[in-house]
């Protein structure tokens, strides 16, 4: 009899037990995707620039890489990789070629919208992955310091004259967000936007060397394209086509628009990786990146450059690229430069 009431009370006790292991096995299998969605990469990462070294866009990458490195938020080494070419459509070509893969990401400006829409590319700026922004840069139009360019006015009146009478550095291809600036600059003035005498180079830093060397006469890019020339004396900046003034070395800067030329363009700064990445490869490079932008070195380099901290989430950064779509097709119809139709 007692063996009897052991057996029923083990039995009772197992009764009361396994509901419980239900919830728990329940839980267990719950669990197992997410844990088995998390992802961290397994060999180098390769940071692609679609620029030649030496510019804003090249600083910027080879700045993630410091930061990454340094505060140790990779478990493999990064490389950064120059592919010039196109405007940065031989970059993107050259990107999805790497397809799903989570190790391969790249710097991109607005001309991933503007070579979509004037087909300069194979690559749709749809058919890249968003994964992040990191920050705002107005572009300004810069002379070297002896240029008899005093002011935007002098700019605007030689232009107004003969369009063709300033050779005007624009990288890193028509169409860009450089040369809409000097479009839009020239538009404000009631010039014919398409008679200007835009001259291509392969980026930033290209043309600081040949505005110093006399082959142009102004170069129209970002602030930290020519900062360093700016300091030491040997460039100046006429015009900044922002909102407001901004700061540092260009505190006493005036915009366009405070000159009498509403002209503003931003020229931001982010992370895109190859199509088909995984939404686990997209969270572990926006945890990563999210943690770069409050890195000491980050913002210390915000102050040096002149950059807006502006940074985006994938989802938010995708937003960013169709509201700038809209806005650059409106720019390129003007000029006769669209050969996409719209999304």
């Amino acid at each position: 009899m007692m063996k009897f009431n052991a057996v029923v009370g083990a039995a009772m006790a197992l009764r009361r037990v396994m509901p419980m292991l239900s919830i728990a096995a329940i839980f267990l299998t719950a669990t197992l995707p997410a844990q088995a969605q998390v992802w961290r990469p397994e060999k180098p990462i390769e940071i692609v620039v679609p620029t030649t070294p030496g510019g804003g866009i090249d600083r910027s990458a080879r700045l993630l890489q410091k930061i990454i490195q340094e505060e140790k938020l990779s478990p493999v080494p990064v490389n950064v990789t120059n592919k010039p070419g196109a405007g940065g459509a031989l970059s993107l070509f050259y990107l999805n070629q790497n397809a799903g893969d989570g190790h391969v990401v790249a710097i991109n400006s607005p001309n991933l919208i503007a070579n979509d829409l004037n087909g300069r590319g194979t690559v749709k700026y749809r058919e890249v992955t968003p994964i992040a922004n990191l920050f705002s840069e107005y572009t300004v139009v810069a002379v070297r310091a002896d240029s008899p360019l005093k002011r935007g006015q002098d700019f605007i009146d030689r232009l107004r004259k003969d369009p063709q009478s300033l050779a005007v550095s624009t990288p890193t291809t028509l169409g860009s967000v450089n040369h809409l600036s000097f479009v839009l600059v020239a538009k404000a003035g009631g010039i014919d936007s398409r008679k200007l005498k835009a001259v291509v180079l392969g980026s930033g830093g290209d043309a600081v060397t040949a505005l110093l060397g006399g082959h142009i006469d102004a170069h129209t890019g970002t602030p930290s394209s020519v900062v360093r020339m700016v300091q030491a004396g040997q460039i100046r900046v006429i015009g900044i086509l922002a909102p407001k003034r901004i700061g540092g070395p260009y505190a006493d800067t005036p915009t366009w628009t405070e000159q009498g030329y509403k002209a503003v363009m931003d020229t931001w700064r982010g992370v895109i990786g190859p199509k088909g990445m995984t939404a686990a490869q997209i969270a572990w490079w926006d945890g990563v990146l999210a943690k770069a932008v409050t890195s000491d070195l980050w913002k210390q380099a915000l102050e040096q450059n002149t950059w807006e901290a502006n940074y985006l989430n994938s989802s938010q950064t995708r937003e960013l690229f169709d509201s700038e779509y809209a806005n650059y097709r409106a720019i390129l119809g003007e000029l006769g430069m669209i050969k996409q139709s719209a999304p």
